[in-house]
């Protein structure tokens, strides 16, 4: 008896790895898929269609709180730094100006990238998107927000294109993802907390 022990220990060490794996897996894909045309709310520029872009992600979360509410938190860029840690180094091209406009002209830091970004969408309480346009990397950022019964969806999707793109989809093709995860997530807190 005492002979099968280490064996069974084994497989047991070697299982739970596997397992773990598996559930991370199955719950990052609750938040990220491949595109779908058919389901897609976002109106491309051609440049960044999903289906000829160099990367592409997709992920989306509900939250237990009105759409305005998720407005307000998504177009205050000057203020996401008390809820989202992923992007640093910001500042507006014109002094003095907080909130994201169309056409706004706003550079960051994200990923150890700086982004020049400029505004192209903004439709109160239903979609922002902004682009940027690099060197190495090109890319469209859309954001929609889909009322619900218990208060929205958010849906965020980023389409890439440039070297920098190509690399990141070849070796690392889940940090755009994780990152964009972290958001969701933190917008998430973060709005349902205002809506209490």
């Amino acid at each position: 008896m005492h002979h099968f022990e280490p064996v069974i220990m084994k497989r047991s060490l070697f299982i739970l790895p596997v397992l773990v794996l598996l559930f991370v897996h199955s719950n990052a894909q609750n938040y990220s898929r491949k595109y779908n045309e058919a389901e897609n709310l976002i109106e491309w520029p051609e440049v960044f269609d999903p289906q000829n872009s160099d990367f592409y992600v997709h992920n989306e979360i509900e939250i237990n709180a009105s759409p305005e509410v998720v407005w307000k938190l998504l177009v205050e860029a000057h203020l996401w730094h008390r809820w989202y840690f992923g992007i640093t180094n910001m500042r507006f091209e014109t002094p003095g100006q907080g909130n994201l406009e169309r056409n706004t002209k706003v550079f960051w830091e994200s990923m150890g990238q700086r982004l020049n970004n400029t505004v192209t969408v903004c439709l109160p309480n239903r979609s922002l998107a902004w682009q940027f346009n690099e060197t190495m990397i090109q890319g469209c950022h859309a954001w929609v927000i889909v009322p619900t019964e218990n208060g929205c969806k958010v849906i965020t999707d980023e389409s890439q294109t440039g070297k920098l793109a190509k690399l990141q989809k070849l070796f690392l093709p889940r940090k755009l993802m994780k990152q964009h995860n972290t958001w969701l997530r933190d917008l998430k807190r973060q709005a349902e907390l205002l809506q209490t």
